[in-house]
C-alpha cells in the first residue's frame, strides 16, 4: 500500500464515531520526526527517568503549562519488542485521542471506548491498531480497553511502530494513571493533567522521550 493510501486509510478510520468505527490504524505514512515546536507549537517532554517514573513538561506556543510526575514502563526506557514493559525513546506523534469518558474538549479525532473496543496485539492484520471487534469480527486477544478504568478514561494513541510490524510493539499510549506505579510501556498522567493535554493540544503535538 502506498504512503498516500495508508494516510487516507488512517484519516478515515480515526474520524469515524464510536458507533461506526472499524479500526484505528497506526500504519500511517512517513512523518517528519525531527520537527520540534519552539515559540509556536506543542511539545510534551518526558525526561529525568528514575526507574518507572519520570518528569513530564507540556509547552504550548513557548509557554510551559505544567511540569509533573508521570509513570512509564515497568522496566524503564528502550522498547525493543512486544511485552518488554519498556517505553520507547525518541519522538512520538498522536494518531487519535480516545476515552471511556466523553470527549473533554479536544480537537483531535476522538474514539469513544466501549466494551467492544480492543487494542490489538495479535499477530494479524489488526496488530497495533485500536479496533471495534463487533465491526471487524475479530476475536481479539489484546487489551479490552473498556475494562481499563481509570487508565483509559482519557488517552492518546501514538504512532510508535507506525508500520505495524509484529512483534515490534503495540499500543503505546499516553493515558491516565492506574494504581500500580508503572505502565506496560505507555506514559501515564494524573487525570486532570491528561484532560489539560487534550484540551490544549491537537494533531500537531510532538512528544519527546529521553533519559
Amino acid at each position: 500500500m502506498s504512503d498516500m493510501k495508508q494516510t487516507i486509510k488512517w484519516v478515515l478510520a480515526a474520524t469515524l464515531t464510536s458507533g461506526l468505527s472499524v479500526s484505528v490504524n497506526s500504519c500511517s505514512g512517513n512523518i517528519d520526526n525531527d520537527v520540534v515546536p519552539q515559540e509556536h507549537g506543542q511539545l510534551l517532554e518526558v525526561y529525568d527517568v528514575q526507574g518507572s517514573t519520570a518528569t513530564a513538561r507540556l509547552t504550548v506556543d513557548g509557554k510551559v503549562l505544567f511540569t509533573t510526575n508521570v509513570w512509564i514502563g515497568k522496566n524503564g526506557l528502550g522498547k525493543t519488542g512486544e511485552g518488554d514493559s519498556k517505553t520507547p525513546t525518541g519522538t512520538l506523534r498522536p494518531l487519535s485521542a480516545f476515552g471511556i469518558k466523553p470527549n473533554p474538549g479536544t480537537t483531535m479525532p476522538y474514539i469513544d471506548v466501549k466494551p467492544t473496543t480492543f487494542a490489538c496485539d495479535d499477530n494479524c492484520e489488526y496488530y497495533n491498531q485500536i479496533i471495534d471487534t463487533a465491526a471487524v469480527h475479530h476475536k481479539c486477544g489484546g487489551e479490552e480497553m473498556y475494562s481499563y478504568q481509570p487508565q483509559y478514561n482519557y488517552g492518546i494513541a501514538t504512532d510508535f511502530n507506525k508500520e505495524c510490524i509484529y512483534p515490534k510493539g503495540s499500543a503505546i499510549f499516553i493515558h491516565v494513571k492506574g494504581t500500580k506505579g508503572y505502565t506496560g510501556g505507555c506514559i501515564a498522567f494524573d487525570e486532570d493533567r491528561m484532560i489539560e493535554i487534550l484540551r490544549n493540544c491537537d494533531m500537531s503535538l510532538v512528544v519527546k522521550v529521553r533519559e
